[in-house]
């Protein structure tokens, strides 16, 4: 069995892929451009993938294919109907990366809140040493005890935010498609309403495109603190920009964005420099760890599908 994982680059190349061979002979390209893939997707029976798009058309041509391991949770690269109408299983791999994304959320939160990184230039381009002045608090930052952190999706990596913001003194409510019990859960224009900090960590759909508009910023806290974990698509780049340079904005983080990696044309290049502003190269799913989990997920789904096992198929919810 031929196994090609078509873009290792995207996967952390300290990544050891040697279970993989467990399966089939392994070849491993560090990336691949859309005129190759038909080529080397001829004589694959599974293909191991990150971004890398795989139509209908593309399914069609490749007669051998059995199996497409995607080294995501999300599968929207894929097109999952097609795969199911054709007999191609399609596998992601669910929650191995919510520690990661928890770390790179909270991080951008304190390091925004705390005005850090502004400190930390202050001694090491020595105006520190030079002013002859034991300490500096200029500019003002806030501890997050009292504060209220809103939380949009509150599913695992959601809930794992909201665990340390409780445990740092932050007052916790959460937008949720279907609220629970455990966290107080309310509508987005009271979240965005009552809210010093937002992390965004929703599924990207329908409801969720461009939530974070204009209209949603305007009724926010002067000040307000937003950090987007979900999808580039949940804001709107522009109003986000607006919203910085007009002061509406306190502080923006990142890690996605709609275009991956975004443009020179692209809104966040006119902010991207500035001190309240810290992006991204959506790495937080990436601490070694997680990246290790998700190839052990991936093999346990050849595995499973080689024993005629559906484990984590995503092309059978939408057949």
């Amino acid at each position: 069995m031929n196994i090609k994982v078509l873009d290792y680059k995207s996967l952390g190349m300290d990544l050891d892929l040697t279970p993989l061979r467990d399966f089939g002979e392994v070849y491993v390209y560090n990336s691949t451009e859309d005129s190759e893939l038909e080529c080397r997707l001829a004589d694959a029976d599974v293909i191991v993938i990150n971004k890398i798009k795989i139509t209908k058309e593309l399914m069609l041509k490749c007669p051998r294919l059995k199996l497409i391991c995607i080294f995501a949770t999300g599968f929207d690269n894929v097109d999952t109907v097609a795969a199911g109408d054709i007999g191609i299983g399609v596998c992601n791999v669910p929650g191995y990366s919510t520690d990661s994304v928890v770390l790179y959320t909270v991080a951008t939160v304190l390091a925004l809140a705390s005005r850090i990184r502004e400190y930390n230039r202050y001694v090491t381009t020595g105006e520190y040493t030079k002013s002859g002045i034991p300490n500096k608090l200029e500019p003002v930052f806030h501890e997050l005890a009292g504060k209220t952190w809103g939380i949009i999706g509150l599913g695992n990596r959601g809930k794992s935010v909201a665990k340390v913001a409780e445990a740092m003194g932050a007052k916790v409510i959460a937008n949720k498609r279907t609220p629970i019990d455990e966290y107080v859960c309310v509508d987005i224009n009271t979240l965005c309403r009552e809210s010093d900090i937002i992390t965004i960590h929703c599924p990207l759909n329908d409801a969720t495109r461009g939530l974070i508009s204009k209209e949603k910023i305007d009724l926010m806290k002067d000040g307000v603190i937003i950090v987007n974990e979900a999808r580039g698509a949940v804001v709107c780049d522009q109003d986000i920009v607006s919203g910085i340079k007009s002061g509406k904005i306190g502080g923006f983080g990142s890690d996605v964005y709609t275009v991956e990696p975004f443009g020179e044309n692209h809104a966040f290049n006119s902010i991207m420099h500035m001190d309240n502003v810290l992006l991204t190269p959506h790495c937080a799913w990436g601490a070694f760890e997680s990246r290790s989990r998700c190839l052990k997920i991936i093999c346990d789904n050849i595995r499973s599908f080689l024993n005629n096992e559906k484990l984590n198929r995503v092309d059978k919810f939408v057949k």
